[in-house]
């Protein structure tokens, strides 16, 4: 199972360097990169029986029907859903809140023993002994974060 980030993984922050005096529209927000698109949806494509849940801050905002349709529908079919929000009463205590949230999901989907992987451009989402692969923000999933996550799905 992939938990995944979204911005600085399929949304680059080149994206909006590239853009700087250009107005963006609401659908050009609701847009991936096409090389990270196709970079991951190329490794998944290789392992048939991952899924994936999104972990990412677009939850708050953009419908899992909608973010399922960005992408292709061969991969958008396998996103499960998101991973729930964290009790705000209890953010102060909390660190590492996505990974929190992971254990959460995992705990409400009976799946606390399936593996998983993290994609974030944030390491510091999640404790340093968790199968992550940490993006760089301004490149999003490139060739070599292909190669990191090839590498946790063959394990």
């Amino acid at each position: 199972m992939i938990f995944l980030d979204i911005d600085g993984v399929l949304v680059p922050e080149k994206k909006f360097a590239e853009t700087k005096n250009k107005f963006l529209t609401a659908e050009d927000y609701l847009k991936f990169d096409a090389d990270c698109l196709l970079n991951f949806e190329n490794i998944l494509r290789r392992y048939p029986d991952v899924l994936v849940v999104i972990s990412s801050s677009w939850r708050e905002v953009v419908k899992i029907e909608v973010l399922k349709n960005l992408f292709s529908s061969d991969i958008g079919n396998r996103i499960l859903g998101f991973t729930p929000f964290i009790d705000v009463r209890f953010l102060d205590n909390c660190e590492y809140i996505r990974y929190q949230e992971v254990l959460e999901f995992l705990k409400q989907n009976n799946a606390v023993n399936i593996p998983w992987v993290a994609i974030d451009d944030l390491s510091y989402h999640y404790p340093s002994d968790i199968n992550i692969v940490v993006t760089d923000a301004y490149c999003g999933f490139n060739e070599t974060a292909a190669l990191a996550l090839d590498s946790y799905l063959q394990e």
